[in-house]
């Protein structure tokens, strides 16, 4: 375990271990040394409320003085910064800034950002005003130290010297720069490469327990009376059996567990028995638009000028009104958030991944009843989001987990807790009432915006109601409202509004949206007045400053003048090119103005599919001084890719009936990929000399606008409600029958595939979900009719006699009888019947003991439990003689007399040769006896009549031998008996009649739906696409999958694995027998496997629709890093392609449902490898589109499934 130093030094690794500066951990470490020069400053008072704002977390005076900056006696320097990096090489930038103004290396240098155990209480981190706003009080820091050293020399051992900031103190002149404006590598990254910086999700203290925590039913909410109040109960022997289990924490609506081992509580986590009462739902988010116009708010004017309304008034106006939707949009951290939690009763450490540390301290000190200086949040790396995340939510959960416990608790959240319950990016409505006077000029801007607010409180603080969960509407959607452009008449106002769902800020908060507002607007006005875009915006710019850096963008990029779109084209693919210009003003209203930017992209837009990528960026950056040019120039390329994936991709989607969070993994929320990643220039102007402005954000600002508009170039259509994805445009293209190209053959293909296809290929909707066997339906009346006739029967032969009861035999006198091979032949035998998978329970009196009975086994007439094998003399067979258990393997009558279902499958066992069964008996007499009572079989009447079954056995059971088939060979004899008696292979794969017989001639292993899989046919009616061979068969049953087939999954898992036992004789003869059913050969049906996955490959290429679709993107991104053409990587073991796969061929959709949802969590051989389910992460009506277009793209010459529901 790393102790205090090793671990701040591991946290801040910007100068070696050894030296003084990394070895001050805490504020009191500080002014207790020797040797040290400190620049200190009293904690800032608490700032006057702002209307409309969030308080401030003030400093605490009980904590003393803030220590900003400490030189020490060994010539090395500790910095301190109350922000985090966020990835954004904030530490290396303010490294840099401190070594300048000392004179000193960089490498002398270590820096402590945002852990309150230290650093200074500065905020939460705003990238755009780290450097801008808040180094500054540390560069004057450091230019004060230097001054001291300059006049007194260097600190002395003895020496303690202690000086007031001096925001006054006299800084280096620009020009004399050495450090700062060149660029460096990141101070941070080599001790991230050799595996020197610990990461929360890694931190380790002793004593340290795991906790996980169960969300409540509501994710997204954040206000209304329900919250905290909707657990109903909790059932805590429902996790009892669990090893390592320390507690069930429950407060209100926070549920909590906690472990031993981290694997324990996971799966507390899963099995915890939780009830919520029924609850309102949230307010109706389907359509976005309609939302936020529905959403009570107060306008706020934040411009009024000139005449708007007159101005619009005016004769030979064109009145250009216009709307714009942004989406609400994830901060989608790769990894779910992490926290460790140190409870000691009078006080806590939280190691945690938090951006904004000081507000975390404060509230953890709501939360847990103690005063901000008992309690240290330690910032450490995490997952990065560009913005809040659930990293202050899930440091909440540790802690009151640890006070629960009295030990650290590590919490772990899961991906579908992360995204369903990460506060999201707010979504946003702005409408432009405008026009454009005759000579082009803008008659008037009358912009207003709608913006939910973002405070998010921590979760915990809601669902204990610690604080309570009402709806505050904040003054926060005024980023960049304020056009950049001069008109003469305008007018701007916000509509402050309490949040609908849930949120906080993510990267660009309300000035992404008011810019794409103001840049898809001015480019509409351009286009309207027939005059280039680049030129109509330099029109209309006042700041030089900005019209410089547009002119130089323009020409970097290559920019083609041009006044309309580019004229229709036949070609399937055409381009474009898109400009869109921002300064970001951040902060309460007026705001502060960070970087200027422009981007410049072009595009390439498939008419046919709808599929937009973006090729290339240039983007044009006005930073003033860059500390670290390269470290700008890093941060812009992130800024494209994530504005370029929340344009293309990325949207919340909330499921239709109590409108919560929908999306809970990347299937459902995909983002940009590497093969989509354009190609980025990044032209910085050359103002070193002029003051750092924020640069974190900025570029981003101007993004989405610049690809709508060059999408506009390509095709003609404007598209005002991101994101772009290709149904989306593929919509916008063919809705309107006057565009030019409408008619062009290519493009009147795509509208047939899409007049006859849909949005995905082979759905059929309706209005229920799948969650269950989809195409499973009622036993039909005479069934029942049968059943109450059956039933009157079996009373009858009630009157006529039970059978006998066998007399008991000594437990024990079994002992020594039987050989060790015959004991051995038994087990392969017991390997081969399923005995110990169908006989053990998991869940049950004596979990996971091999024969030990007690698993439900559902039937459509009620549930049976299997019984004990083992030989325990009173719940199990250890008083049955040998002659009992042969009646009851050939009869399904017990020692006892009573009758068996034929649930348990005596009506194949039944044809086993006494050898065998003999070899059977000595196995499970050999084994531990195990106590556990078999339940009561819980079957409806007239079922639970037992006597009823003679009249049942005698319609139904031929208890007829096994004889061999005369003509056919040892191998296909021997093949036929494994798989008739104690393989009971139709038990499966057989159909049943209405009273649950197995139907027999020509329906024998024709298929059927078992426990909501169907067991294929094993005839010649199988759906496989290429023929079973028996050498297929063969490595099916041994290895658990075969090439030209796919891999076991579901109840075959089980049995595959069993059959492990069975040497490869058995196994081929098996195979023999199987593959004479089929009448189709590789002679009658040549196809093969390559043939099958490459026809279906080509036949998706020729349907646009089954590639590019939201269906489509949920495939490739929860599904086709392990699941393709069999040409890519094997991630999680073996790959074999979809297309050959039964279960997309099949006539239902059940097995291929079932895998989704539950995955493949033990494998039957180890090639075969792990799959995840999805149950938790994915909706029923997602599920439905995936299914539907899983079908479309493997197997294309499938019909649909009719019954399919989404």
């Amino acid at each position: 375990m790393p102790n205090d130093d090793q671990l701040m030094a591991s946290i801040s690794p910007s100068s070696t271990s050894t030296a003084r500066a990394a070895l001050a951990t805490k504020r009191a470490d500080f002014f207790a040394a020797p040797g040290v020069l400190l620049v200190i400053r009293q904690p800032p008072p608490a700032a006057p409320p702002v209307p409309g704002q969030p308080a401030a977390v003030p400093g605490n005076l009980a904590e003393g003085p803030e220590v900003l900056l400490a030189v020490w006696d060994d010539g090395s320097v500790t910095a301190l910064h109350g922000h985090v990096d966020l990835g954004t090489g904030l530490r290396t930038a303010l490294t840099q800034i401190v070594a300048e103004e000392l004179g000193q290396p960089m490498v002398s240098v270590h820096t402590v950002m945002g852990s309150t155990t230290a650093a200074p209480n500065q905020g939460a981190t705003i990238a755009s005003a780290s450097i801008q706003i808040h180094a500054e009080p540390l560069r004057r820091a450091a230019a004060q130290a230097a001054a001291w050293l300059q006049a007194n020399g260097p600190v002395h051992a003895d020496q303690h010297i202690e000086l007031g900031l001096d925001l006054e103190a006299a800084v280096k002149d620009p020009a004399d720069y050495q450090l700062v404006g060149q660029s460096v590598p990141r101070v941070d990254l080599q001790a991230k490469l050799t595996g020197q910086t610990i990461f929360v999700h890694d931190m380790r203290v002793p004593g340290m327990l795991h906790g996980r925590v169960i969300r409540p039913p509501y994710a997204g909410a954040d206000h209304g009376d329900f919250i905290g109040n909707t657990l109903a109960s909790v059932d805590e022997a429902s996790i009892a059996h669990i090893p390592g289990l320390r507690a069930v924490v429950v407060i209100r609506d926070f549920v909590g567990v906690v472990a031993e081992r981290e694997e324990h509580a996971e799966q507390a986590m899963r099995e915890l028995a939780v009830q919520w009462k029924p609850w309102p739902g949230m307010p109706d988010v389907q359509n976005v638009e309609n939302a936020l116009r529905n959403n009570p708010s107060k306008p706020r004017r934040l411009v009024n000028e000139g005449d708007v309304d007159a101005a619009l008034a005016q004769g030979g106006v064109q009145a250009m009104d216009r709307t714009y939707v942004w989406p609400y949009q994830m901060h989608a951290s790769i990894g779910p958030s992490c926290a460790v939690a140190d409870w000691r009763g009078d006080g806590l450490t939280v190691y945690a991944g938090s951006q904004n540390p000081h507000v975390l301290r404060f509230d953890l000190s709501r939360l847990m009843g103690l005063p901000d200086v008992n309690i240290d949040v330690i910032r450490m790396e995490a997952a990065g989001c560009y913005g809040r995340n659930g990293a202050d939510d899930v440091a909440a959960d540790a802690a009151l987990l640890s006070r629960a416990v009295g030990a650290p608790v590590r919490v772990q959240l899961t991906r579908e807790q992360e995204h369903a319950w990460e506060p999201k990016g707010a979504a946003q409505l702005m409408q432009v009432r405008g026009g454009l006077n005759a000579d082009g000029s803008p008659a008037g801007y009358d912009f207003e915006s709608c913006y939910p607010s973002n405070g998010a409180p921590t979760l915990a603080l809601l669902l204990t109601r610690s604080i309570e969960p009402v709806a505050q509407a904040f003054e926060m959607g005024d980023r960049t409202a304020r056009p950049p452009y001069s008109y003469d008449n305008l007018r701007v106002t916000v509509n402050d509004m309490a949040p609908i769902v849930r949120a906080s800020w993510l990267r660009g908060v309300s000035a992404l949206p008011n810019s794409f507002a103001h840049e898809s607007y001015i480019d509409e006005l351009a286009t309207a007045a027939g005059v280039d875009p680049v030129e109509y915006r330099l029109r209309y710019l006042p700041d030089p400053r900005a019209a410089e850096l547009v002119r130089a963008t323009a020409d970097k990029a290559g920019w083609i003048a041009h006044t309309a779109p580019r004229p229709p084209s036949s070609d399937e693919w055409v381009s474009g090119q898109g400009f869109a210009y921002a300064r970001y003003i951040h902060s309460k209203w007026p705001g502060f103005g960070a970087a200027w930017a422009a981007w410049v992209a072009d595009v390439d837009v498939n008419r046919a599919t709808g599929e937009v990528h973006v090729k290339r960026v240039v983007v044009g950056h006005d930073a003033g001084l860059m500390v670290n040019p390269a470290g700008v120039t890093q941060q812009v390329h992130g800024n494209v890719l994530q504005t370029t994936s929340r344009a293309l991709k990325e949207q919340v989607q909330f499921e239709p009936v109590k409108n919560t969070v929908s999306n809970q993994e990347w299937g459902s929320y995909p983002i940009l990929n590497f093969r989509e990643v354009p190609v980025i220039e990044v032209m910085h102007m050359p103002r070193q000399g002029d003051s750092p402005l924020g640069a974190g954000e900025s570029s981003s600002v101007p993004g989405t606008a610049a690809i709508a508009n060059a999408i506009f170039d390509a095709t003609g259509v404007r598209f005002r409600k991101p994101p772009f994805t290709p149904e989306v445009v593929r919509e916008g293209l063919y809705s309107d029958p006057n565009l030019p190209f409408r008619h062009t053959p290519s493009a009147q293909a795509a509208i047939q595939k899409i007049a006859f296809s849909g949005a995905v290929p082979g759905a059929v909707p309706g209005t229920e979900t799948p969650r269950a066997p989809l195409l499973a339906s009622a036993k039909p009346l005479w069934a029942a009719l049968g059943g109450a006739a059956l039933g009157v029967l079996g009373m009858a032969a009630s009157y006529l006699g039970w059978p006998q009861a066998m007399s008991p035999m000594a437990a024990g006198s079994t002992a020594g009888i039987y050989s060790p091979s015959t004991i051995e032949r038994g087990r392969q035998l017991a390997a081969l019947g399923d005995c110990m998978v169908c006989h053990t329970n998991e869940d049950g009196a004596v979990p996971g003991q091999r024969g030990a009975g007690g698993r439900a086994m559902h039937t459509p007439f009620g549930t049976v439990y299997t019984t004990n094998l083992t030989p325990d003399a009173e719940t199990g067979i250890g008083n049955w003689s040998l002659e009992a258990f042969k009646r009851a393997m050939r009869e399904g009558i017990s020692r006892d007399g009573h009758r068996l279902y034929p649930a348990f499958p005596y009506t194949a066992f039944a044809k086993t040769s006494d050898d065998d069964l003999t070899a059977l008996y000595a196995y499970l007499m050999a084994q531990t006896p195990v106590r556990a009572a078999t339940t009561a079989a819980e079957m409806r009447f007239p079922f639970n009549q037992r006597p009823m079954l003679a009249i049942w056995n005698g319609l139904f059971h031929d208890n007829t031998p096994f004889a061999p088939t005369p003509g056919q060979s040892a191998e296909w004899n021997r093949g036929a008996y494994l798989v008739q008696a104690l393989g009971h292979c139709g038990a499966c794969h057989t159909p049943r009649n209405a009273l649950g017989a197995e139907q027999g001639g020509a329906a024998a292993l024709t298929g059927a739906i078992v426990d909501g899989w169907e067991a294929p046919a094993l005839t010649s009616l199988s759906r496989s696409p290429v023929p079973w061979t028996a050498q297929a068969l063969f490595d099916y049953l041994r290895k658990g999958h075969s090439p030209d087939h796919g891999a076991v999954a579901g109840p075959m898992g089980p049995v595959v694995s069993e059959l492990q036992a069975l040497p490869d004789a058995d196994i081929r003869a098996m195979a023999t027998y199987l593959a004479s059913l089929q009448t189709a050969s590789a002679a009658t049906h040549p196809i093969t496997a390559s043939a099958v996955v490459a026809q279906a490959a080509a036949q998706a290429k020729a349907n646009p629709l089954t590639q590019l679709s939201a269906a489509q993107r949920l495939f490739e991104s929860a599904c086709g890093a392990c699941h393709h053409d069999g040409d890519g990587p094997k991630l999680l073991g073996l790959n074999h392609p979809l297309a050959l796969s039964s279960k997309l061929h099949a006539d239902t959709p059940d097995s291929l449902i079932q895998t989704i949802l539950h995955g493949v969590q033990q494998p039957a051989t180890k090639e075969i490898g792990f799959m995840p389910g999805f149950r938790n992460a994915l909706s029923d009506s997602q599920i439905a589109e995936l299914v539907a277009y899983m079908r479309a793209r493997f197997a294309p010459d499938r019909a649909p499934w009719r019954l399919l529901r989404q």
